[in-house]
């Protein structure tokens, strides 16, 4: 079934026209240079689109990349923050990410939608007549909004098949726009990792070596069965910004035994990066190592070519030759070689080189414990549920990758830790905790669980009540605990209660909340609604003083209320003349 959706995308894609000379650069820097690239390793999912290099600051312009209409229009503190979509006559359709402003006549319909909703995110469907376009038009400014670390442009061409599956394309492979790109690829680091069957016969892995990027022909003694795990990074001219890797081929004697090829994003699959890479060192180093291994619930395997399903295994005590080729969309390659060598007692790992240990299905269990471990095995294609001393949990099927002995340990009256942070899930899990007694009644609508992963912070994931019970859904295994959220939100201005800021073009406010997060913010001027856009980046949200709106060369009055998610309000008053 997953060969026949991946056949019938690539027929999809056949009669879309990725042909150079239909879509123009949507940005006009010289040279045109990348900061991102589709299918680039990112925490959590796959890059879904070109990252557009813009000299490191807001303001360049950005060009429609074909004719069409804008078609939708989203304005979000997270994600793309201010974007735009654009329908074009192929069935394609462009996306314009991190966007600083929209163009004046999208701007002014916009802020329309926005005070007649009052409400800073808006998402909009906009009809055909309402906003056409012309290859080459400028539409907006390159910005930062969003989940964004620098000023940039996030490009992307989207297209859906006949399945209705929709993807982002390969702009990098399909060579939509030329590029200068005669740099390797890098190598940073390489590891071995012995394969075993553990508690309940679910897989198990262990590192046993470890080699910098730069390391070559280096003699491995390996066990029974093994698999490779490799961390590279493309290079362009013109930037140092990292890039995604095109090709992954990893071959014994010469005989392919592993290969990944990265292609057009299936925008509903991108969190399968969890299974691709070796997960735990992502988990606690924050690497992203692709891993031959291809776990059973990995549905990428379109893209895979892994006759034993990525596992290595020599067939005799011999040396051999295992070699690892990584490949960018230009052609441009890097190898290294290494001899393997299989010996049954590992007492030295490799020649020369002994790695610290390391395991990935070890959890932490710093704590004391007060009742006894519990244990189950949870299949990866079927739901699994667990109950014991007040705690429930469900997993969906296909929320794992593959089969795991399960363990939850109960360390406090109202603190579990439920497998192992190294542990993906593919989707949320249900848990659900009885409330403690020791919480008193009039604060049970104020509980929260939080969650922390290997040593981490505490982070909330919510929940809610219902009599004594809290349930949440999360999508990460570790340690969690029930805790009460009665803190309101800190609210903090950039002028003097009844200050003169006259001269100024805006005002901001620094709003923050430790535990539960912030769920709403509701500024009014006068008694009127004002916008105030939200960066969540900096925890600020930010209202310009427009004359259209406030009237010039007077004293006003403001109020904002900032609410977190346990309804605990901050009221912060103030006055300003402009």
């Amino acid at each position: 079934m997953i060969r026949t959706v991946f056949l019938t995308a690539l027929i999809a894609l056949a009669q879309v026209p990725f042909l150079k000379g239909y879509y123009v650069e949507p940005v006009r820097t010289n040279p045109l240079t990348l900061s991102g690239s589709v299918g680039e390793f990112r925490a959590n999912h796959f890059h879904s689109g070109l990252d557009f290099r813009v000299g490191g600051v807001k303001g360049a312009p950005v060009y429609a990349a074909a004719d069409g209409y804008i078609s939708r229009i989203t304005v979000s503190p997270g994600g793309y923050g201010n974007a735009l979509y654009i329908s074009h006559s192929n069935g394609t359709v462009s996306l314009y990410g991190h966007l600083d402003r929209f163009a004046p006549s999208v701007a002014k319909y916009v802020e329309e939608q926005q005070y007649r909703l009052e409400s800073f995110r808006v998402d909009l469907v906009c009809d055909p007549v309402l906003f056409p376009v012309k290859k080459g038009q400028e539409i907006a400014k390159a910005g930062n909004s969003g989940d964004s670390a620098g000023p940039h442009l996030h490009f992307e061409i989207r297209y859906t098949d006949s399945l209705q599956s929709e993807f982002s394309a390969d702009l990098l492979g399909h060579r939509v726009f030329s590029f200068q790109d005669n740099l390797p690829p890098e190598f940073r680091l390489i590891q071995f990792h012995e394969y075993y069957t553990g508690d309940y016969g679910t897989p198990g892995s262990r590192l046993i070596a470890g080699l910098d990027g730069q390391k070559n022909r280096v003699l491995i003694n390996v066990p029974d069965t093994f698999y490779v795990s490799v961390d590279a990074i493309d290079r362009m001219n013109g930037t140092n910004s990292r890039m995604g890797i095109q090709k992954w081929t990893v071959e014994l004697d010469g005989k392919v035994c592993f290969c990944y090829e990265n292609g057009d994003l299936p925008l509903d699959k991108t969190r399968y990066i969890n299974s691709l890479i070796q997960f735990p060192e992502r988990a606690r180093n924050y690497r992203s190592l692709l891993k031959t291994w291809v776990e059973p619930g990995n549905v990428l395997r379109d893209r895979i070519l892994a006759p034993a399903n990525g596992l290595i295994s020599l067939p005799d005590s011999l040396t051999h030759k295992l070699t690892v080729t990584v490949s960018d969309a230009a052609g441009n390659f890097s190898r290294r070689e290494f001899s393997v060598r299989k010996v049954k007692s590992l007492k030295v790992l490799t020649d020369g080189f002994h790695p610290e240990a390391s395991t990935i299905d070890s959890t932490d269990r710093t704590v004391s414990v007060i009742n006894q471990e519990y244990g189950q095995l949870f299949f990866w294609d079927k739901e699994n549920s667990f109950t014991a001393d007040g705690l429930r949990i469900s997993v969906p099927a296909r929320a794992l990758y593959k089969n795991i002995p399960f363990s939850a340990i109960k360390a406090a009256p109202d603190e579990w830790i439920l497998y192992t942070a190294d542990e993906p899930l593919h989707m949320p899990m249900c848990v659900q905790m009885n409330i403690p007694s020791s919480i008193p009644h009039s604060l049970l609508d104020k509980v929260i669980l939080l969650r922390q992963a290997h040593t981490g912070p505490w982070q909330s994931v919510g929940g809610e009540r219902k009599d004594s019970v809290l349930t949440a859904f999360t999508n990460a295994f570790g340690r969690f605990r029930i805790s009460v959220d009665t803190i309101a939100p800190t609210v903090s201005a950039s002028f003097n209660k009844g200050g003169d800021v006259r001269g100024r073009h805006a005002v901001y406010f620094t709003i923050k909340d430790e535990c539960s997060g912030i769920d709403s913010y509701r500024v009014t001027i006068d008694g009127k609604w004002a916008l105030f856009v939200h960066d969540g980046k900096r925890s600020r949200i930010t209202g310009t003083l427009d004359p259209r709106r406030i009237e010039k060369g007077k004293k006003h009055n403001l109020e904002l209320v900032v609410t977190d998610n346990r309804q605990n309000s901050t009221t912060y008053n103030t006055s300003f003349i402009w």
